[in-house]
């Protein structure tokens, strides 16, 4: 038991560490780029599973079974990631029948890195899946998102005071949250065709995007602690990102939120809550017209209206990526390129002016079709049976719902799921624990909640 403890509090690290993308161990603290990206949360969670494993391998070691999934859940989700890591290893066949133009000595190398690098992250949405379980353990795992959601907010604001009046210690700090060199640093300005002097919310995430992402994903969890001053920063702190893409999937997770509410029978929140929230934004509205003026009220619509500037390569940026991932999928439909193959095509395949639009290494920006061009029809198709399964068993275990608790957990889960895979049709950076942690607790909702419904 006492290896389990352990084991316990190596993924709560592992938690409260997530959004500590942006901080590469190796490179922190030997200066040397390995490429491998060690990020804090990896190493605990490596921790967590070795523990785990030696528990159950020891001889008298045993399972906690009110921790652990049933065994017909365990089959299915192995079959499932089974089924996810063949097709990545048959795509290697697009090594051979879609040969990449250039650097193709590095092709295969690149392969077995990224794919022991989805492995990693499979393992972040396996821990969760099957180890939680019962009341005790989903408080103590939203205590941990509370927290590390907390922490999150609290070092994004200290990053934003120290652009306008420098605070000692800060530099040095923020270049070891941005150390990871896998990880994109992210504009701290906002951009409307040249940039402005208004920050942009990064936190220890390095890019705007990749904060406003883990925002979306816990602001509809952070709802079941009724800590509604933690949710509404959360809300400001996303707005803040200056996300158009993370801005839009919220309000998709949110709208899938309401309605997966309204199918287990849940009431919507009280008219108290509503003006109270109103109030508060109007109030805050009017501060920062008051401190930076009116015309800053015009930033948000100025943000979104940037979204068809067909001159603005920040936008261009993703068209080009989308071209040339469309064209690499038709290089080889049904097995792809191979796993992590995309950026030796990009040249070859991106139209002439979209070669200056990829700043350093090329990526699809769309996970979806990331899938789809460097796996194939057979990846995309496993992918989508996935998704397809889950969706239609969270919506038929919430219209047998029984308890208002568990279905409202559900419901939050895979409303911020949700969102999460909307805003993964702009960008395609998949090493973010976040991403596979959210949608793993997702899965332990529903085993449970259809294992007692």
């Amino acid at each position: 038991m006492r290896h389990l403890r352990l084991a316990d509090c190596c993924y709560g690290a592992a938690i409260v560490t997530m959004p500590l993308s942006g901080v590469g161990l190796v490179h922190l603290f030997t200066g040397v780029d390995t490429g491998a990206g060690l990020q804090p949360a990896y190493l605990f969670l490596a921790f967590a599973w070795v523990l785990r494993v030696a528990d159950i391998a020891t001889p008298g070691g045993r399972i906690d079974r009110s921790r652990l999934a049933d065994r017909a859940d365990v089959r299915r989700g192995l079959m499932w990631v089974g089924l996810a890591m063949g097709v990545v290893l048959v795509s290697a066949l697009g090594l051979r029948i879609a040969r990449a133009p250039i650097m193709t000595a590095e092709a295969w190398p690149r392969f077995l890195k990224q794919t022991v690098q989805l492995a990693v992250m499979v393992a972040f949405l396996v821990y969760p899946a099957l180890w939680t379980r019962g009341p005790r353990r989903w408080q103590w795992t939203l205590s941990l998102l509370a927290l590390a959601t907390s922490a999150q907010l609290i070092y994004a604001g200290l990053q934003t005071v120290h652009q306008l009046i420098a605070l000692p210690g800060m530099q040095t700090l923020d270049s070891a949250a941005t150390s990871n060199p896998a990880i994109l640093a992210g504009s701290d300005r906002l951009y409307l065709g040249g940039y402005t002097a208004v920050p942009r919310l990064r936190g220890s995430m390095s890019e705007p995007l990749y904060l406003g992402s883990y925002l979306l994903a816990v602001i509809p969890i952070l709802t079941l602690k009724s800590r509604r001053v933690l949710v509404f920063l959360s809300a400001a702190a996303l707005f803040l990102t200056w996300s158009r893409g993370a801005w839009l999937a919220a309000a998709g997770g949110l709208f899938v939120w309401w309605i997966l509410r309204r199918r287990a029978g849940l009431s919507g929140p009280s008219r108290r809550v509503v003006l109270t929230t109103a109030g508060l934004g109007i109030g805050v509205a009017a501060l920062v017209a008051a401190v930076m003026g009116a015309e800053t009220l015009l930033l948000p619509i100025r943000r979104i209206v940037q979204t068809f500037d067909q001159g603005d390569w920040s936008n261009l940026t993703r068209v080009y990526s989308l071209q040339a991932g469309w064209r690499c999928f038709l290089e080889s439909p049904l097995v792809g390129v191979g796993w992590g193959q995309f950026p030796y095509h990009f040249y070859a395949l991106v139209d002439l002016p979209g070669l200056e639009s990829q700043f350093t290494w090329p990526v699809v920006n769309c996970m979806p079709l990331l899938v789809l061009c460097e796996t194939g029809l057979l990846g995309f198709a496993v992918l989508s049976a996935a998704v397809v399964a889950v969706c239609r068993n969270t919506w038929r275990a919430l219209s047998r719902a029984n308890d208002p608790l568990r279905a409202a957990r559900l419901a939050a889960l895979a409303a911020g799921s949700c969102g999460l895979g909307l805003h993964l049709l702009i960008f395609s950076q998949y090493n973010l624990p976040h991403l596979w942690v959210v949608p793993g607790l997702w899965l332990a909702a529903l085993v449970e909640e259809g294992n007692r419904s």
